[in-house]
């Protein structure tokens, strides 16, 4: 059960260079993604096969450690699909590292987008395991974020 890939998918009301810039640029990554309620601090993300891509996080509360995902991009086709590891290093004694292989998907959907997320376990260990529910939480949070853009940049245009 615990090697079983984690596939989720999402539409937004947004083109798919919007959803696209949303999960690639750094300030669009920090002022929506909080896994484990962490706040992103630093983005190292070089989007070209054999690309590194890292994602620093901070704790507010000093009772949790850091959390640092990392990988190497395996396929990059901008605004179509990213195909990379996605590696959890946490510095707490506690949890396991997990390493896994993530897909991610854009495609357009009507008049708006759709992202598909596939995450496979590359270890037979069972690390720290960003379910299914983390996932459908990130994506709340991207459809917030998008749509308040979209509302910003409308009361901008008037």
């Amino acid at each position: 059960m615990k090697n079983e890939p984690i596939k989720i998918s999402e539409k937004f009301n947004v083109d798919t260079a919007t959803l696209f810039r949303a999960w690639t640029d750094e300030s669009a990554l920090k002022a929506w993604w909080k896994p484990t309620g962490k706040t992103l601090s630093n983005v190292e993300n070089d989007i070209k096969e054999g690309g590194k891509v890292a994602y620093h996080f901070e704790s507010e509360a000093e009772t949790t450690g850091k959390l640092t995902i990392e990988g190497t991009y395996q396929s990059v086709i901008p605004e179509q699909k990213l195909v990379y590891t996605w590696n959890w290093i946490v510095d707490d004694a506690a949890l396991e590292n997990g390493n896994y292989l993530l897909t991610v998907g854009f495609e357009a959907a009507g008049e708006g987008s759709e992202i598909t997320i596939t995450q496979e376990n590359q270890s037979e260990t069972e690390g720290i395991h960003p379910h299914e529910e983390g996932w459908k939480e990130a994506l709340e949070a991207l459809k917030t974020y998008l749509e308040k853009e979209a509302l910003n940049g409308e009361s901008a245009q008037h």
